[in-house]
């Protein structure tokens, strides 16, 4: 049976302007490289279809195996993330072959993992959400620690009470935007006093419901632009400035007890835990702009 030259993409690319496609298809298989003719089976590894578009056109025309740095164009957090685990695929298991699969739903892709119809999560979910799935799961060691999830309160230019809330009393009477599904940002939110708390399922959602000011703030991480703007859907927010949160929990990959997955958790993930312990991986945070130098002396109202 013919294998397509770009794993675990061809929907993706079918769905995105003609002069797009080629890069896409040249940066995964760059990334491909040498897996494209390894006879290991396939290691299935889930992210969002925005995460694996951005991650092709991060790539570029370079392999994935050769990556030292992770900023530029199309860098940011979720990106780095799939592009190092796959990195550290390469070098700990050579004979794999990994294949790319969009899932944009968070719930989905944990349903997907406990049920060993993919072999690993290509970006980092909460440990709290991981805890709920028992054993058949296998987290990574914490790529991000307790404390270091740190995001902005970003509101609609119009919003002038938002803008002006610099105190954590100021803010707790704004109605914050977020999703009840993800139980770390939620409960943060609730810990925080929050009184007015607007559950909605979709980033698009929450993004269009503050720029049209039915929803006052939502959190957001910090882009690694220098006006520090949030530009998705169409809209510019911008950051309540001098003040953060930090996302209570930590975040990990995690793979399934598949074989497959189980090969990922011995091998790959003991390699990304020496990058936690090196400072590698931070430095990828910071260089991938979301630990941002810009909002470092900003006060993190929960820590």
């Amino acid at each position: 049976m013919h294998q397509p030259l770009v794993p675990g993409l061809p929907c993706l690319l079918r769905s995105l302007p003609v002069q797009r496609r080629q890069l896409l298809t040249v940066a995964a298989a760059a990334s491909a490289g040498r897996w494209a003719r390894a006879a290991a089976p396939d290691l299935w590894i889930a992210a969002p279809s925005d995460v694996l578009r951005d991650y092709a056109l991060f790539l570029a025309s370079r392999d994935v195996a050769d990556l030292r740095s992770f900023d530029g164009p199309h860098a940011r957090r979720d990106v780095m993330e799939l592009a190092v685990l796959l990195r550290e695929i390469h070098h700990q298991l050579p004979e794999a072959r990994p294949e790319l699969t969009a899932i944009d739903s968070y719930q989905r892709a944990l349903v997907e993992l406990r049920a060993g119809r993919i072999s690993a999560l290509g970006t980092t979910v909460w440990q709290v959400d991981l805890q709920s799935l028992g054993k058949t799961v296998l987290p990574s060691p914490a790529l991000l620690p307790k404390g270091g999830f740190v995001v902005g309160l970003y509101t609609a230019a119009f919003n002038r009470k938002a803008l002006d809330a610099k105190r954590l009393r100021d803010l707790q009477t704004l109605s914050v935007v977020s999703n009840s599904d993800w139980t770390a940002d939620w409960s943060t939110l609730k810990a925080l006093g929050f009184q007015q708390m607007v559950d909605m399922k979709t980033w698009r959602q929450m993004v269009l419901s503050v720029a049209r000011g039915r929803a006052d703030v939502m959190l957001a991480p910090f882009p690694a632009s220098d006006d520090l703007l949030l530009l998705a859907e169409g809209v510019t927010l911008l950051p309540i400035r001098d003040v953060s949160l930090a996302v209570q929990g930590s975040r990990h990959l995690a793979a399934s007890s598949t074989p497959g997955g189980q090969a990922i958790a011995e091998s790959v993930f003991p390699a990304l835990g020496t990058l936690v312990a090196n400072g590698s991986l931070k430095r990828a945070y910071r260089e991938c702009g979301f630990i941002n130098a810009r909002t470092s002396q900003w006060q993190v109202l929960n820590l």
